[in-house]
């Protein structure tokens, strides 16, 4: 489940790349607030999992400011888990949060491409060609027009660059993610922007190798499979 967690950040990462390299509109809609619920399981390498949450996601300014929320309950093995994780985007830098050790750590994302990731700097749409994704059909998600575009193990609801379902099956763990109420060109309250009260620390390219252990090639495209749901068209 770590590595899960630590892809959704490089996706993340590579992201706020993007916005800070090209003067591009993440989204096509300027703000909105989609909140979801997820659900899942399977077995990863003889272990079986369970899987169930919610996530948010508030943005504003065509995505430059983005904030992810997810509250996940996994049942591995019979023992019962719930994790928090919260990801910010803002004008290029990105935040996470670790609610264990109570502290926020900040990525330019400009270190990165200095990293041993720096093979990872292209755009949404140049990975998913890359990894054969084509576009299979158009459906409606909530009254909302969506374009499904099908990857290696993944499929994903597309509306405007915004991603309102996405079906991923990675490592032997399927996770279903479908948008449950979904606001769209609407006035963003800060609240759903604000990070928690917890001290900030600045990551270095230094810090790179123990911060973002390394992945072999095979774990780093299932990684990035998975995190289609942050992408754009």
């Amino acid at each position: 489940m770590k590595q899960i967690k630590l892809g959704s950040i490089l996706f993340t990462l590579l992201l706020a790349m993007g916005t800070l390299h090209a003067d591009v509109k993440r989204y096509e809609v300027k703000s909105g607030i989609i909140e979801y619920k997820s659900s899942g399981g399977g077995e990863m390498m003889g272990i079986k999992t369970q899987m169930s949450g919610t996530n948010k996601v508030a943005f504003k300014e065509w995505g430059a400011v983005e904030l992810h929320q997810s509250m996940t309950n996994s049942v591995v093995m019979g023992r019962e888990e719930n994790i928090q994780d919260t990801i910010k985007i803002e004008n290029g830098k990105v935040y996470v949060v670790d609610y264990e050790k109570k502290v926020i750590s900040e990525y330019d994302p400009s270190t990165l491409m200095q990293s041993q990731y720096k093979d990872l700097i292209k755009s949404a749409k140049e990975m998913i060609v890359d990894m054969g994704g084509k576009k299979i059909g158009d459906e409606t998600i909530q009254g909302y027009d969506c374009e499904v575009w099908e990857i290696p193990q993944a499929k994903l609801w597309l509306h405007k660059g915004i991603a309102l379902k996405t079906v991923a099956n990675v490592m032997g763990i399927t996770n279903t993610m479908e948008a449950t109420i979904i606001q769209l060109n609407v006035i963003v309250p800060d609240k759903d922007l604000q990070l928690p009260d917890f001290p900030i620390k600045t990551i270095q390219e230094s810090d790179l190798p123990s911060q973002m252990p390394q992945l072999t090639p095979e774990q780093m495209q299932q990684m990035q499979e998975m995190m289609k749901n942050f992408t754009q068209k």
